[in-house]
């Protein structure tokens, strides 16, 4: 029998209607050079933010996945270190699930924010335990994007 782990959300209203909103950047917190940030932050236009963390889940024996979890934050903390991102993100995006499949579970593993112009934004949980892999941004931070699969391995499941 198939299980499935989907995106922990627990705030008001759906979650597809957070991530559509217009972005101005990204706060990363925590950041272990081997294993990615605990947790990332969706910074946006009306001054609140979208924190993503990721939380592992046991699949089958010696074998976990993570799956993201979402809380919305009405102030960002302003400890983290701040990634500017395209200005083209904030006009809004459409967001994507990216899926993982292993051992009889699917599970939602991370999240594509895709602008207008093409540009993205993944963050997906990291091959470190429940850290998070951030990519599409620039930035000097080595190891910022290592994800627990290769990226061919997720099937894009629009949010």
């Amino acid at each position: 029998m198939m299980t499935h782990l989907s995106f922990e959300w627990s705030g008001p209203g759906p979650l597809a209607s957070e991530l559509r909103k217009p972005l101005t950047g990204i706060s990363i917190d925590a950041f272990y050079p081997a294993w990615g940030p605990d947790t990332v932050t969706l910074l946006r236009s009306d001054g609140t933010g979208l924190k993503l963390f990721s939380r592992m889940h046991d699949v089958a024996e010696r074998l976990e996945v993570g799956v993201l979890n979402f809380e919305l934050v009405l102030e960002p903390s302003g400890t983290g270190t701040v990634l500017q991102i395209s200005p083209s993100f904030s006009a809004g995006s459409v967001a994507s699930k990216l899926v993982i499949h292993e051992a009889d579970t699917t599970a939602e593993s991370g999240l594509a924010i895709t602008a207008s112009d093409g540009n993205e934004i993944i963050v997906v949980a990291s091959a470190g335990p429940c850290h998070l892999a951030v990519g599409g941004v620039p930035s000097s931070i080595p190891h910022l994007f290592e994800p627990e699969y290769p990226l061919d391995q997720y099937v894009r499941v629009p949010v």
